[in-house]
């Protein structure tokens, strides 16, 4: 799992204005060293307004995605972890943990999901995670039984 998510891929923020800079903000990362075009963060965008919050897929907990192709670059993981949750929709999808997801094919794209789900099915886990002070605590966390 580590070898997805780096230190320098997470960012700790107290909150943001709407899910959209969520989303945005939490790209920069790998937007900024090329792991994707500026299209697939505005895929990922666009697919929440077209199809929801399907990318909320626990309370507290957020990944950002689109499908692989010709926008992105590498494989790879970021994290925007927020004091304040924001929410994706009137109903009660929020997320204080939004992850987005670069994959380069299908196989990829499935790999780094199964991996983050396991990691993230442990709600004890999912807490830490909230409470997390600092980027190198979030990594110790996922680096736990890896």
């Amino acid at each position: 799992m580590t070898d997805f998510i780096k230190e320098e891929h997470i960012l700790l923020r107290q909150k943001v204005n709407s899910w959209e800079e969520s989303i945005q903000l939490a790209s920069k990362p790998l937007l900024d060293e090329g792991y994707f075009t500026q299209k697939y963060v505005e895929s990922m965008i666009d697919s929440v307004h077209e199809m929801g919050p399907y990318i909320v897929i626990a309370p507290e907990v957020a990944i950002a995605h689109s499908r692989p192709g010709n926008n992105v670059e590498k494989v790879g993981l970021s994290l925007l972890k927020l004091d304040e949750h924001i929410n994706f929709s009137e109903d009660g999808h929020y997320a204080s943990l939004i992850f987005v997801l670069s994959a380069v094919d299908n196989e990829a794209h499935l790999d780094i999901l199964r991996q983050l789900a396991t990691k993230l099915s442990d709600k004890k886990r999912i807490n830490r995670l909230i409470e997390a002070k600092n980027s190198e605590e979030i990594i110790n966390i996922f680096k736990e039984n890896d």
